[in-house]
C-alpha cells in the first residue's frame, strides 16, 4: 500500500503539511532555547531546523495510505450522513487510491453522473486515464455541460489530449484552464482554506508544467521554458520543479533544421 502514486497536487499538499509538522518541532525547541539561553543561539537552531525539515521534504518521495480497516470506518461514517456528490467522489477517489478497487469507484462515480458536477466527473476521468481508458474518459468529460467553463475539467480533457497525442488541442484546453483558473480560482472542494490554497497552487503548477510539455512537442522552446518557470514558482519543493533540458533543446533545433 505504499506505492500509491498521486498526482503533483496531491503530492504537494502532502509534502508542505509534512514540512509543516516538522517545522512545528523546530519552532517549540527554537523557542525553549531562546528562553533557556538567549536569542542568538534560538535563531541559530530555528534555522537548522528549518533547512533540515526543508531538506526532509524534498527527499520525502511517497507517504503510506492510512490504515485500512480505519479508512473504512471513516468511509462509512462520511457517506452514511453525506451522499452529496463531493463525498461520493472523495469515497470513490479512497476506494481507488487506498483500496486499489478501481471498478468499484467507477462503477459508484458512474451512477451519480446525472448530477453533472464537475468535481465527480473530473475524479471519474482522472481514474479512467490512469486505467488505460483515455477515450472513454475524454466522451464523459465532454458530455459534461461544464466542460468549458470548469478549470479542472478543461485540465482533465488536455491531460487525456495530450496523453492519445492530440497536442495542439491539449494546448487550447490548457491555456483555458489557466485563464478560467486565474480569473475565477478553482472550484471549492470542501477542504480546509489551507489545504484548499495548497490544492490550488498544486493545480495551477501542474498545468503549467502540462503546457511545458506540450509546448516541447510543439518546438517551442521559449513557452516551454516559460510554463516550467511560472509553474516552479508555484511549487515551495524543488523537487518537482520541472526544467526543459538539453535534450528537448537539441531535439527542437534538430527539428526545424529539417525544414
Amino acid at each position: 500500500m505504499s506505492g500509491i502514486k498521486y498526482d503533483l497536487e496531491i503530492l504537494y499538499v502532502q509534502k508542505l503539511y509534512y514540512f509543516m509538522f516538522l517545522a512545528t518541532f523546530s519552532i517549540l525547541i527554537s523557542a525553549i532555547i531562546v528562553w533557556t539561553f538567549d536569542l542568538h543561539s534560538g535563531l541559530y537552531v530555528l534555522a537548522m531546523g528549518l533547512g533540515i525539515s526543508y531538506m526532509a521534504m524534498v527527499m520525502k518521495s511517497n507517504f503510506n495510505p492510512p490504515e485500512q480497516k480505519l479508512a473504512a470506518k471513516r468511509m462509512a461514517h462520511v457517506i452514511s450522513q453525506d451522499t452529496s456528490p463531493l463525498s461520493i467522489a472523495r469515497f470513490a477517489s479512497q476506494l481507488y487510491y487506498y483500496f486499489h478497487e478501481p471498478a468499484q469507484a467507477i462503477s459508484l462515480l458512474e451512477k451519480f453522473l446525472t448530477s453533472h458536477d464537475p468535481l465527480l466527473c473530473m475524479t471519474l476521468g482522472d481514474i479512467l486515464l490512469k486505467e488505460g481508458k483515455a477515450r472513454r474518459a475524454l466522451y464523459i468529460l465532454r458530455d459534461n455541460p461544464y466542460a468549458l467553463v470548469d478549470p479542472l475539467l478543461l485540465a482533465t480533457q488536455g491531460r487525456i489530449l495530450k496523453q492519445i497525442g492530440k497536442v495542439p488541442e491539449a494546448t487550447r484546453l490548457f491555456e483555458r484552464s489557466l485563464h478560467l483558473a486565474k480569473q475565477n480560482k478553482f472550484p471549492k472542494s470542501g477542504d480546509h482554506w489551507l489545504t484548499q490554497k495548497f490544492l490550488s497552487l498544486g493545480c495551477l503548477a501542474s498545468i503549467h508544467h502540462n503546457l511545458g510539455d506540450c509546448y516541447i512537442s510543439l518546438d517551442d522552446i521559449s513557452h516551454a521554458k516559460k510554463h516550467y518557470r511560472s509553474g516552479n514558482l508555484l511549487l515551495l519543493d524543488v523537487s518537482l520543479w520541472r526544467r526543459c533540458s538539453s535534450v528537448h533543446v537539441d531535439s527542437a533545433k534538430n527539428h526545424k533544421n529539417t525544414y
